[in-house]
């Protein structure tokens, strides 16, 4: 029997985050994998680039959510898994 993908939560995915809200500089240099990347779009922030697993995914969402930052959207890049 294969496991569903969506339900293996040790898979990494690659993501990307739109939120509202200011971070440093080094927020993903301190909470997210080397890859990811950072870009201001207008009023919004876009973590872009995200490889993680989905506990990772849920670390950095709760340190987005403890900097008082508000989540306008996220988004699994279908063709981004490891």
């Amino acid at each position: 029997m294969n496991p569903n993908p969506a339900t293996n939560f040790s898979q990494i995915h690659t993501y990307t985050l739109t939120i509202a809200g200011k971070l440093e500089a080094d927020f993903t240099a301190a909470f997210c994998p080397p890859e990811t990347t950072l870009v201001q779009e207008g009023e919004a922030l876009i973590l872009s680039n995200l490889q993680v697993d989905q506990s990772g995914l849920l670390g950095i969402l709760r340190s987005l959510h403890n900097f008082g930052c508000l989540l306008i959207s996220l988004s699994i890049n279908t063709g981004g898994t490891r």
